[in-house]
Formats: C-alpha cells, structure tokens, sequence
C-alpha cells in the first residue's frame, strides 16, 4: 500500500519519500473547497476541501487580491474579497504537519516538463540555471505567447529555446486549466478535483539528461511511468524490476533511509554531526571528535567545516530537513575562514532544488539558513516523538512498522506455507491489538494466517516461523512455557 521513491547518484541516496494510503492532501492537488471561517485579523481564511483538518489560505494567495493595485492592496481587507460559505478553487502549496492543516493558494499552477503555467498570476520568470544571454528571446517568446492576467515560468529544459515544443505544451497546460474549471463546475464543495500521481511532482524535478534509467517493481505503477516518461522529448528507459530480493534492499536503500533518520552521522575523517530537530528549528552540531588533523589547528578545523558543510547540504536534502537551520561549526576566529565555508555551502545549494536562503554567522559564531518546506519531513513521517527511545527520543511510528510488515510478508509470496510468526516491538503490537483490521486486511491480501508476539527490540520485527498454524502454534506455546 506505501508507495516509496528514490534519486540514487553514484549508487548513493539523495533524496526520497513516501506515500501512504491517506485522505491527507498532496502538493498540487486541486480542490473545490468552502469557506469556512474569514480570519480578519491574519488576513486569510480556513478552507473546508473535505480532509480532516481545514486548509490555510492566506489574502496574497487570492486572484481577486492580485488584480488590485498596489495602493487597493495596502488598504483592503480580505472579508471585503471573500466571504464564508462561498466555494473557491485551490491548490496544495505545501501539505499538513502536525497539528497544521495544508497551505493552500488559489493562484492555480499546472506543471509540464518545459513550463510552469499560471493561469491567474501575470508574471514571467525564467530559471536562473539559464544562462544570461539566453534570457532575452525566451522572456519575449513568454510575452507573446500569454494573454492578460496569466503567467508563466519557464525552466531550464528551455535554455536552447525548443520553440515549438514549448507552444505545444503551453497549449496543453491551458487545456488542463480549462478541463479543471469545467470539472469543478459539475461538482459540489467540498471535493477533490484533480491529483496527480504521486511520482510526479518529484519526478518532475528530478529527472534531467544524467538520469539513466527509472526502475519500478509495481506492474501498474510501471504502465502509468512507461506513459509519462514517454511524453519526453527524450523518452527515459523504464524497467520493470522482477527479482525475489526486494528493490529497495538490492541498492541499500534501506539502510541509508535508517541511517538517515539518526541524530548522529560520522564524517570520513572520524569527524561527527549531530542533528537536534525541534518544532522551531533543526540545530547541528559539528564535532572534531576522533580528527586531530595535523599540526595546525587552524587548518584542522577548516578541513573539518568544509567537509561537514558538504555532508549537512547532503543530509537536508536527504531529511527533507525545512524551516530554520542553526550550524554550530566549530569556531573560527578569521573571517577568510568563514568565507570559505560560505563559499561551500553556496556551491552545494545548487545542488538542491528546494528553496534556501543563506543569512551567515551570527555574533555569536552560529550559522543561520532555512530551506523551504514542501512535505513533511523524513522523521516526521516515520517516527514520532516518545520517551522509550531509539533515536534521539524518537522511535518508528507504528503505521511504519505495518508498511514494512507488509513488505516482509510478500517475500513469502511463492513459498508453500500456510502461517507467520511474527515479532514485533511491543508499542506496535498494541497497535495492532487496537486496529485489528488492519491485521486481517493484510491476512486476506497475503493468503497466510498471522501469529503476533511481541519481541524485545523497539525498531524491528522479524519472522520467528513460518509452517502450518498448527505447528505455529505448538511452538508459540513452547516458548511461553
């Protein structure tokens, strides 16, 4: 049922996410929603799009508030634009967090490989990845090529200004646009209107000329890529993995996502991070541990910096780490030091294609950014706060726990066995006891009768035995004798 993507460079983890079976909203989703509460006082409103939690949609993300002038704009309150009751059409800018319903905007956007297409925001922009002298035909192609009141963005595949290609596609951009509104118009408030895959978004920034190949191990998620990867100018080989050991566990995914969501990381040069993630902000610690480095101090600890600024840039992207980020490197006293570092860390954001804004060393030595949030983060959606740690007082979320059960229980897809025996961590456990259907949906899909203990550990479950439900059974009152 969990859907997981992953961008390996060099056989390494770069970034992933999850997807699990929810009514929660995916970025980019549009729904028809309603009104429900108009918060003069933030300047935005709560929008009822049928999730649990209502969604945020703050004055500037309205068209009626764009189409003001800038002196209408500093005067005019958002009960005057909108009122309670009324259906309006909106997106997912950012999906929910905790107790955080969605962000949501009402300036539409519909994504192509080319272009990013607005149909209420008339702004063109071009990506800064393009080169200067490239920018003046294409800003006046995207002049040419809108009506008034709309937008556009135009991406770096553009930069050789494939203008044809890039006419079609604004052409079937509008075309969604138009199918969106029409579809909307049929239904009542609130409801979902359209979702796209939930590779898509991710696979749009992704892909690029180095990537060669897509691998995938589900036969209806493979016919769905086969499609989209073939709208391409330059179609990407999609192969369809098949093999008995598990996809994820064939590239040590796996076992970089577990690293991934400890505190502690080790540098090459016995060097160590360490993550402190809080509501407000992440704080990492950079520590010399086992490095000595040579006689120069100094030049120890700017080695050390530089190849910590290096792997934190890797780390963030990887956690999806967003919102506030405070580096406590170790001290330096010259400012050339500092810059170098800086000069590190600028080159490595080009690398991500999250937003990040550099604010440099405090007074007080620390070091101050923030990357944008889009999606939870790696930890927040596998583990969750508790006092019976695993990893930094955190351990795995239950939900987690079922998603990887269920991976386990397919291994024994072609094995002739009628039962499981399986240990689990004890919160888990009690987790099951509690859903208990979720325990007979997996022995209806799977075809085999499951036995739950519980284990010692915290983190794993692994399979005891695996036979007939008698045989299970005699040994399960064995072991409890």
């Amino acid at each position: 049922m969990e859907k997981r993507i992953a961008l390996l460079n060099n056989e390494k983890l770069v970034e992933c996410a999850f997807y699990r079976p929810t009514k929660k909203p995916l970025t980019g989703s549009i729904y028809k929603g309603k009104i429900q509460k108009v918060l003069p006082g933030m300047q935005a409103v709560f929008v009822d799009i049928g999730t649990d939690k209502n969604g945020f949609l703050h004055k500037d993300d309205l068209p009626a508030f764009q189409k003001l002038s800038h002196n209408e704009k500093k005067s005019i309150s958002i009960s005057s634009l909108i009122k309670e009751g009324e259906s309006i059409l909106v997106q997912v800018a950012k999906e929910e967090t905790g107790d955080k319903g969605a962000k949501l905007t009402a300036l539409l956007s519909f994504t192509g490989h080319l272009l990013v297409y607005f149909p209420f925001t008339p702004h063109i922009g071009i990506s800064k990845k393009i080169k200067e002298s490239k920018r003046g035909a294409l800003q006046s192609w995207g002049h040419s090529a809108l009506n008034n009141g709309d937008g556009l963005i135009i991406r770096t595949g553009c930069e050789e200004f494939p203008e044809k290609a890039m006419g079609l596609e604004l052409d079937s951009l509008k075309r969604q646009f138009n199918e969106t509104i029409n579809e909307a118009a049929l239904k009542k408030a609130p409801s979902l209107i359209t979702q796209s895959p939930f590779f898509y978004s991710l696979l749009e920034r992704w892909l690029n000329p180095h990537v060669q190949e897509i691998i995938v191990d589900d036969f209806d998620t493979f016919n769905q890529l086969k499609e989209y990867a073939a709208s391409f100018q330059n179609p990407y080989p999609v192969k369809l993995y098949h093999e008995k050991e598990p996809l994820f566990r064939r590239y040590g995914i796996d076992i970089d996502i577990e690293k991934a969501i400890s505190p502690l990381v080790w540098l090459k040069n016995g060097s160590s991070l360490y993550f402190n993630v809080t509501e407000a902000l992440t704080a990492i610690d950079v520590n010399t541990g086992k490095f000595t480095g040579k006689k120069d101090r100094s030049k120890t600890v700017v080695d050390t910096n530089i190849l910590a600024a290096k792997e934190i840039m890797k780390q963030l992207r990887l956690r999806n780490i967003a919102g506030m980020v405070v580096i406590d490197f170790i001290t330096m006293q010259a400012n050339e030091d500092k810059e170098q570092i800086l000069s590190v860390l600028r080159e490595e954001i080009k690398k991500d294609s999250s937003t990040i804004v550099i604010y440099g060393f405090t007074k007080m030595g620390l070091f101050e950014m923030t990357r944008k949030k889009e999606r939870p983060s790696l930890l927040e959606t596998l583990a969750e706060k508790s006092n019976d740690e695993w990893i930094g007082g955190y351990r795995l979320r239950s939900e987690t726990l079922y998603f990887e059960l269920e991976r386990s229980i397919k291994e024994y897809t072609f094995e002739d066995i009628e039962a499981l025996w399986i240990e689990v961590p004890p919160h888990f456990a009690d987790w099951l006891e509690k859903n208990n259907d979720k325990l007979t949906w997996l022995e209806k899909s799977c075809g085999y009768k499951l036995f739950i203990s519980r284990g010692d550990s915290n983190r794993k479950s692994h399979v005891r035995h695996t036979g007939t439900a008698a045989d299970i059974t005699n040994r399960m009152l064995k072991d409890s004798d």
